[in-house]
């Protein structure tokens, strides 16, 4: 008894230091800030949209475009980030389903035959009283549980939890990403074609022009050099024409990488008319980029997980108290080995307590701290550059329109002005230097109106993911509405039932 008490007032100053440590009572679901007002929200944004519609889940049907829609379905079958992405959820729900593990007792069998051969001169030998050459059979059971008094892996299983979810949100992010790149360069590829057909027809205006040039010079009307200026004209749109086929290729290329085909072999046909339904987008107000944004969301689960584990730092300061036990047979005779008298059992407490680290633990504590407050400010950051986009993507837009509706207006000039000139020189009232600016301006505005609305179309799009594409930030929402991971519905269940049983009472 004396002995038990000599061991108590060793580690009893220990014990005591290390229960000095204040465990904070740290909730899962709630930070040590007010997400909304982390950083200054404005209430409203600087150019706003009217008559417009809301984003819905599969955004980019707003289009009305059936090709679109059927490349975007190609993004969830065939996008190999998609699938990397997949995998990084499969890790993280395979690390909560380890840190899970130590809730549950571990319980280990052992089993062993050996040949053993003693001294003759050990002690345990002297007087000859023991065989000292044998054999020993063993077989046990063991068994450790931790009592998880101070919540250190509560902590752990509700820090992976948020990690699960995080990766979730971030795969969500990276689907919407992707779909949007996949929409821009569409609409890009598809107004490169309607510039294409402008470009075919000031090549043939052009061919028209270079043969009336021609023509009067062969009459004696006019000189060479209206020929000369005719051909350089032909000669400059046939050029411009091969720069758009170059352009289109790439945007074709990039097209086929994003849904996980070779380049070499995927096509997409050029259309003979130019897309021409654009919705127009309800931005809302910019407290809305916080509740539908993924990447918002997912750093938000970011800091729940760091600020969990600075739960767990400080619970690594006090005792661990264990249960330990082992039972099974042992004997040095194979005859006797499955019998009672071979029995063997412990049983016992086991508590072990950090009395001196170096400063390891305090450290660990500061490094979690820090990352904390880092994850703080990229939070803080992701929210600034979030409505910064979608402040940009209306600006873009707003511009476009007033760009399109003027250069509408100077395309109709132009065209009026193109006729005029022509008539004027056929008639020999004018040289072709007036008919040839005239065809030159009408071909850059032509062209400009084009690019206004592949503008406007690309502007759309970057709102869209923007306001982050009416993504399902719940899983029980998305579930429902399909609208993620129907590429892989297992993965999805068995992150739902790794979440379900990681909630610790």
């Amino acid at each position: 008894m004396s002995k038990h008490l000599s061991l108590i007032k060793l580690f009893l100053p220990g014990l005591l230091l290390t229960g000095c440590v204040e465990i904070p009572n740290l909730s899962v679901d709630h930070l040590p800030f007010s997400e909304p007002v982390a950083c200054q929200v404005p209430s409203y944004y600087k150019t706003s949209t009217s008559q417009a519609i809301p984003v819905i889940p599969n955004w980019w049907t707003l289009f009305k475009d059936e090709e679109l829609n059927q490349l975007v379905q190609k993004v969830d079958e065939g996008s190999f980030e998609l699938k990397a992405g997949l995998a990084r959820v499969e890790r993280a729900c395979a690390v909560l389903g380890i840190n899970r593990a130590d809730l549950y007792p571990q319980i280990n069998g052992e089993g062993s035959i050996q040949k053993i051969r003693t001294s003759k001169n050990d002690s345990s030998n002297v007087g000859g009283g023991r065989n000292n050459n044998y054999n020993q059979y063993r077989a046990s059971m063991g068994m450790e549980w931790e009592f998880d008094l101070w919540g250190r892996i509560k902590y752990l299983v509700a820090s992976a939890e948020a990690d699960v979810e995080a990766t979730m949100l971030a795969q969500q992010d990276l689907r919407l990403s992707l779909k949007g790149q996949l929409a821009q360069n569409y609409f890009a590829l598809r107004f490169l074609d309607e510039e294409r057909r402008v470009l075919s027809d000031a090549v043939n205006v052009r061919l028209d022009n270079v043969k009336l040039a021609t023509d009067r010079f062969d009459a004696g009307k006019t000189g060479e050099l209206d020929v000369a200026r005719a051909e350089t004209e032909l000669a400059t749109a046939r050029a411009a024409l091969a720069a758009i086929s170059g352009q289109r290729t790439r945007l074709e290329n990039a097209i086929a990488v994003i849904i996980g085909e070779p380049a070499s072999e995927f096509r997409i046909s050029r259309s003979s008319k130019a897309p021409n339904y654009l919705p127009a987008i309800l931005a809302g107000v910019p407290m809305n980029v916080l509740e539908n944004r993924p990447d918002v969301a997912a750093q938000i689960k970011t800091l729940k997980s760091i600020y969990t584990r600075i739960g767990s730092a400080k619970a690594d300061f006090l005792p661990r108290v264990s249960l330990i036990s082992s039972a099974g047979l042992s004997s040095v005779d194979i005859g006797n080995f499955i019998s009672w008298s071979s029995r063997t059992f412990t049983l016992g407490p086991s508590i072990s307590a950090p009395i001196f680290q170096g400063g390891r633990l305090r450290a660990n504590q500061k490094q979690i701290e820090a990352e904390f407050k880092e994850a703080v400010a990229d939070y803080q950051q992701i929210v600034l550059v979030a409505i910064q986009e979608v402040e940009d993507a209306l600006a873009d837009l707003a511009s476009a329109s007033n760009q399109r509706d003027a250069q509408l207006e100077a395309l109709s000039a132009s065209r009026k002005s193109l006729n005029l000139s022509i008539l004027r020189y056929k008639e020999g009232l004018v040289n072709s230097l007036e008919t040839i600016d005239a065809t030159r301006e009408q071909l850059n505005i032509e062209r400009g109106y084009v690019q206004i609305r592949a503008l406007e179309y690309d502007a759309t799009v970057r709102l869209i993911r923007a306001l982050g594409g009416a993504s399902c930030l719940d899983a029980e929402a998305c579930q429902e509405c399909g609208c993620i991971y129907h590429t892989c519905n297992c993965v999805i269940e068995n992150i739902q039932e790794a979440i379900a049983g990681s909630v610790v009472p």
